[in-house]
């Protein structure tokens, strides 16, 4: 064999073992939150951007008056807006992937708004000397989300629809306490 054949076969079986390589080498890892069940958004690039915490208090407001009265359960919290503005496509990120159904465990929910607090109603009642009734609807304010595999240990969560104007809170189904805040404006 000439030189230059035998110059151009060891270039391909070079390049060709290159290749391979570089397909058999592990991608950078993605950025993951640190703690099971904290949420975030994530940018572009993946980086994570971190959302507002808060804690909720509860409230009950009564209104009463002769042979009729109402309660009304809500989660309230200051200040009326969220200072994390996201997108109306953002992507969110939580740590704690498990062998059952994730919409089971996380979920998305608009809060109601006003100037100087934020909320949603956990349940209603009426009643009179006559009698009463309480509702409870859970999945009010509920967003539908979407779910995906997301790193070594978290989901990414996709809403199913852009998200309109307003305030809105990620949490774990049933631990309403710990409310992860944004907003999305305009």
């Amino acid at each position: 064999m000439n030189n230059s054949v035998m110059a151009t076969l060891s270039l391909t079986v070079f390049i060709a073992a290159g290749a391979v390589k570089a397909q058999n080498e592990p991608s950078a890892p993605v950025a993951e939150p640190q703690y099971i069940n904290s949420f975030y958004s994530a940018d572009a690039n993946g980086k994570l951007i971190e959302l507002e915490r808060q804690t909720v208090t509860f409230h009950s407001k009564v209104r009463a008056l002769p042979g009729y009265a109402s309660v009304k359960m809500t989660t309230e919290f200051k200040p009326g807006r969220s200072p994390v503005r996201m997108a109306a496509n953002a992507q969110f990120i939580v740590r704690g992937r498990a062998p059952i159904d994730p919409l089971s465990r996380f979920e998305l929910r608009a809060l109601k708004g006003s100037k100087d607090h934020r909320e949603f109603v956990m349940t209603q009642g009426h009643g009179s000397v006559f009698g009463g009734s309480a509702t409870s609807n859970p999945e009010e304010g509920a967003v539908a989300i979407r779910f995906e595999e997301y790193g070594a240990n978290s989901y990414r969560i996709t809403p199913d629809k852009p998200l309109a104007p307003g305030e809105y809170a990620l949490a774990v189904r049933g631990l309403v306490s710990e409310l992860y805040c944004f907003g999305v404006d305009r």
